[in-house]
């Protein structure tokens, strides 16, 4: 089956928020390697009035990741919608931000003509900011598994009897589409009516050397996974986060839910 990771890249600290949100307008209505698709940091495009609060203490979420419609790798019903992931990050550990619908994370997509030209200003309750990367490409992959195979990661007796051989193309890093690496057991995973889109892993794979790195990027020895630098992201409790879609509705609906 066929998944999408992302080559990350850092931010390019001369760019000034006029410029950003000529770089927006200028990826519309679907860009690949535009300054919108990111993880971390500040939203873009996002309007004010929609930066989620968290159901369980009440403050401001902060963002997990944002990505695009693509037809391929992200299909969210129509050219130009966004996606954004957020949880609650001022106490970690105490909201339920691992559960698809506590509320302590928000999933949500947004329609084209609701975005908005530059970076989203923080909420006045300042939600922590993870490091922010952008996504300079996708890098189109498979993993292998047939169709037939497919339906064993949905059970979890099936599951725990596929082979290390057939699971070693199934990546534990970020990416879009293709089979969900469970941490856990599958069956804490939505379902019926509800399809796997991706998974976010808690670390920043960086699968080329970034120019200048900062003290937080570090090079891994390892290449784990062919990367060649590694960061720290979001708190899913040493885990991976699992994003689902459900279709049906007008505006198709996401949620997120994370194993450790």
């Amino acid at each position: 089956m066929r998944y999408w990771v992302p080559e990350l890249a850092l931010p390019k600290p001369t760019v000034r928020k006029g410029v950003l949100a000529s770089l927006f307008r200028a990826s519309r209505p679907n860009p690949v390697g535009s300054a919108r698709e990111r993880l971390g940091g500040q939203p873009v495009g996002l309007p004010a009035g929609m930066w989620p609060k968290c159901r369980e203490c009440g403050l401001s979420e902060s963002l997990i990741a944002q990505f695009d419609h693509h037809a391929d790798r992200l299909d969210l019903g129509r050219e130009g919608r966004v996606l954004f992931v957020f949880q609650c990050a001022h106490d970690p550990g105490m909201c339920a931000t691992w559960e698809a619908f506590s509320g302590a994370n928000s999933c949500f997509i947004v329609e084209p003509e609701q975005l908005v030209d530059g970076q989203t200003s923080l909420p006045a309750d300042v939600p922590p900011l993870d490091h922010e990367v952008w996504i300079s490409s996708w890098i189109e992959r498979d993993d292998g598994i047939s169709p037939d195979a497919a339906n064993a990661f949905w059970e979890e007796t099936s599951f725990r009897e596929l082979s290390e051989e057939l699971l070693a193309g199934v990546t534990w890093s970020t990416r879009l589409a293709g089979l969900p690496r469970w941490m856990q057991s599958p069956d804490e995973g939505p379902r019926p009516d509800w399809r796997f889109i991706g998974q976010l892993d808690g670390s920043y794979s960086f699968l080329s050397p970034p120019q200048t790195p900062p003290a937080w990027v570090q090079p891994d020895a390892e290449r784990y996974e062919g990367r060649t630098h590694i960061a720290s992201g979001p708190n899913f409790g040493g885990g991976l986060a699992y994003l689902f879609l459900q279709d049906g509705a007008e505006l198709p609906k996401v949620c997120m839910m994370w194993q450790r």
